[in-house]
């Protein structure tokens, strides 16, 4: 199979309201899309068949998934709600209230298993998909967290948002690994590569940055858009990247040679969403103009030759890649593109020091590393580190149970005050005024204030408060 320029097949009208959100179903057979009109259609490539209308968000919809085994579709809005469609004709779907703000994203785990979902509340939230029971909770984030995704295999999660950062995280351990403070502006959009050894994102100024987990060092920059990066995802190989923008245009990169290799004027009013289906075979857009369009991709040519073959047609001799002196950004290829060619494949400029490393299976983030630091830490500094974090650990969940401990505690004293005080008050006739005498205020002054005890686990709690 082989990426040619995308050409346009079908256009799927029926939202009214831009288009939030596109994905493609596992067998190819149907896009599905959100929009801010706060609906869910299926659209099926056989004419004969009507498209599916899900209908019950008070909301814009952020964004859609569907199960791996496709039965299920995920749907993220406005309304702080996920509903779980069943794709079917009769679309029924159950209501899940996961967030206290906005949710923004929704991804399901490679087994199914496991529901993912961001929100305004700055968090990460892991649910189980057949019981819709909370399962964890990743904090971090310390603004509006915008988008996630699981790795192919659902070992790593990577988050992107308003707090400008782009976080990976190891899903077993609930803790992030590395975090990526690269972007000036907000990351709308965040990417796995399907060998999970790189994380693609993108922002609000046009760029598109790639890094890679084993280095844990920025690889490509990608000056990608005039306008604001609205959607991203991967190509099946890997080799190749999809971008949406506000400049009305889609692009795909070639990753491999750093350049850019077709570019497509897609909605009127600008693409806010995109995606490749599983094999890589066609892609899917959704616009301002709330238009779904879906593309073909594949024309039966072979795929780019690699790195070491001749130099190929279309690509002049001073457009090669330039070697950077050591003393730059050495891993950094910064690729901008190119003036308007006549030719199908346009060429970019850019900068290189070496060319990527082949993508191979191998695991990108050594679970014994610390978050922050690079694999290259001394061995001693990195388990002191690691003792210091386990012993934090065991405090901050100490403070936790006390303050659990605490509060039974005092509900209970003041249930037995309260009762005290209630036959204190029941031993006064009724027939004249309540006569107190010193005895009983100095009674009723010891039960309304706290104990010695009380007074010294306070203050000890409010320590350990202050050492974490």
């Amino acid at each position: 199979m082989a990426l040619s320029e995308p050409r346009l097949e079908r256009a799927f009208r029926g939202h009214r309201g831009p288009v939030s959100a596109v994905t493609f179903s596992p067998d190819e057979q149907q896009v599905i899309s959100g929009s801010q009109d706060g609906c869910v259609f299926v659209w099926h490539f056989k004419p004969q068949l009507r498209p599916f209308r899900f209908v019950g968000h008070k909301g814009e919809i952020h964004d859609v998934s569907t199960s791996h085994s496709g039965n299920i579709i995920a749907s993220a809005c406005a309304d702080q709600t996920v509903r779980l469609w069943t794709n079917s004709a009769q679309g029924e779907s159950k209501v899940m209230k996961v967030h206290t703000a906005p949710v923004r994203s929704v991804s399901f785990s490679k087994d199914d298993s496991l529901l993912m979902t961001t929100s305004d509340d700055k968090t990460i939230k892991l649910w189980s998909t057949s019981s819709q029971k909370f399962h964890a909770s990743l904090v971090g984030h310390t603004h509006w967290v915008y988008s996630a995704t699981f790795s192919a295999k659902s070992e790593f999660i990577a988050s992107g948002g308003e707090d400008r950062t782009v976080r990976v995280w190891d899903l077993e351990r609930k803790a992030v690994i590395v975090s990526f403070p690269d972007f000036e502006v907000p990351v709308s959009k965040v990417r796995f590569r399907p060998d999970g050894s790189c994380v693609a994102a993108c922002g609000s100024d046009g760029c598109v940055k790639l890094w890679d987990l084993r280095t844990r060092k920025l690889q490509q920059h990608y000056d990608a858009h005039a306008g604001p990066v609205t959607g991203l995802d991967f190509h099946a190989s890997g080799d190749h990247l999809i971008s949406s923008a506000e400049d009305e245009t889609l692009k795909i990169w070639d990753l491999r040679e750093g350049r850019l290799m077709h570019k497509v004027q897609a909605h009127k009013k600008g693409p806010i969403s995109c995606a490749f289906s599983s094999s890589g075979r066609c892609v899917a857009s959704g616009g301002r103009d709330n238009i779904v369009l879906a593309w073909d991709c594949d024309s039966g040519k072979a795929l780019a030759a690699p790195e070491t073959a001749a130099p190929r047609t279309g690509v002049r001799p001073q457009e090669h890649a330039q070697i950077p002196p050591p003393a730059r950004q050495a891993s950094v290829r910064r690729v901008k593109p190119a003036a308007p060619q006549p030719a199908t494949q346009n060429t970019v400029q850019m900068k290189v020091a070496a060319p990527p490393a082949p993508a191979v299976d191998v695991d990108p983030l050594p679970k014994d590393s610390v978050p922050g630091y690079a694999v290259q830490m001394p061995v001693p500094l990195v388990e002191t580190i690691k003792t210091m974090q386990n012993h934090l650990e065991i405090m901050a969940r100490t403070v936790q149970l006390l303050d659990q401990r605490l509060a039974m505690n005092e509900k209970q004293v003041t249930e037995m005050r309260t009762e005290l005080l209630r036959q204190v008050q029941a031993s006064q006739p009724n027939h004249s005024p309540p006569q107190v005498t010193s005895q009983e205020l100095k009674i009723q002054h010891a039960l309304q204030q706290p104990t010695e005890e009380e007074q010294q686990l306070n203050q000890e709690l409010q320590q350990l408060r202050r050492l974490l």
